[in-house]
């Protein structure tokens, strides 16, 4: 197997240099790393292109991490893709592991590994992410096509379990042929782009994930997810509706998982608007969380405590136009 690794950066310069030593120091190497530059305000692309002169460097306008990573996949010469970001650290095996369930499981069209959550502003690290985090043990839970004692292939019933939320996590490899056949990432998708590009695989192809930990995934600075959550929330929203949209009516399963996770993205929009006290979004925000059931109690109760008043007064109206 032909094996491209891409990098997409921003803004990082210097910093660049541990995650890129690391990509080089593997045991079995990639055939080339490609580094995307994705329109950096600072040195970054100089910086790279004097220090690591043998990795191939692309430079682009600025469009987002999505647009990045595409643009290094159309320039990638393998038919494998591995995709890492930029302040992620590859242990010296990740590329070997990966080989090696491309091996155990032919027909997996992406492949994916455990990691070290390291989160060093706050102190938080887990040394084995699917197993130590709770919400990861849903993995461990989905029926699997196959097994070996390290690893599992799944079949259609990731798709089910990662419509719940993202189990996977970079870094990872995909068949270059399915990552174009499905349209490669999202250009209009950010916070969850690689959600949004694991359902959309899982939803065809067969996807295999090994117990390895085979990456250190740092943490810098305050959590993005926290930081932009209401961007993220309409990211979420995105994501969801094409998914839904592209189910069949038969599919109770998974439109009920969708419409059970819009409901509560407007539940928890139409809370931040409660507590701001805009009323009108808020209102709007709990009636499209109630039109998508399962919902919510609160989201009923607060759609009564408006539309009483609103009753009484259209019954006041009436009465005084007698």
């Amino acid at each position: 197997m032909n094996i491209s690794l891409i990098i997409a950066t921003y803004n990082r310069g210097s910093a660049i240099a541990p995650t890129l030593t690391s990509a080089l120091q593997q045991s079995v190497p990639v055939d080339e790393l490609i580094v995307v530059d994705d329109g950096s305000t600072d040195d970054t692309a100089n910086w790279v292109r004097e220090n690591f002169p043998s990795i191939k460097l692309i430079t682009k306008k600025n469009g987002g991490t999505s647009s990045a990573r595409n643009a290094g996949a159309r320039s990638a010469g393998g038919d494998w893709l591995m995709f890492l970001d930029h302040d992620d650290l590859l242990l010296p095996s990740a590329v070997e592991c990966l080989v090696g369930l491309s091996q155990q499981y032919l027909e997996a069209a992406s492949l994916h590994a455990d990691h070290i959550y390291d989160n060093v502003a706050s102190g938080v690290r887990h040394e084995n992410h699917h197993y130590t985090l709770p919400a990861f043990r849903r993995l461990l839970d989905t029926e699997a096509v196959n097994q070996m004692s390290n690893s599992r292939l799944y079949g259609y019933p990731l798709y089910r379990s990662l419509l719940r939320g993202n189990l996977l996590q970079q870094p990872y490899m995909v068949r270059r042929s399915v990552f174009e056949a499905i349209g490669g990432y999202s250009e209009d998708v950010r916070y969850c782009e690689d959600w949004d590009l694991y359902l959309r695989i899982a939803q065809q192809y067969q996807v295999a994930v090994a117990d390895d930990v085979i990456s250190r995934h740092v943490i810098e600075g305050e959590n993005l997810h926290l930081t932009a959550a209401e961007k993220q929330e309409l990211m979420y929203e995105r994501v969801l509706r094409r998914r839904w949209r592209s189910h069949r009516w038969l599919q109770v399963t998974e439109n009920r998982i969708a419409r059970q996770k819009l409901a509560a993205i407007y539940k928890t929009q139409g809370d931040r608007a409660w507590r701001e006290g805009t009323g009108s979004v808020a209102w709007r925000k709990y009636l499209g969380s109630a039109l998508n059931w399962p919902f919510d109690h609160v989201v009923l109760a607060r759609l009564l405590w408006w539309a009483v008043p609103a009753i009484g007064d259209l019954r006041r109206a009436d009465v005084e136009s007698v």
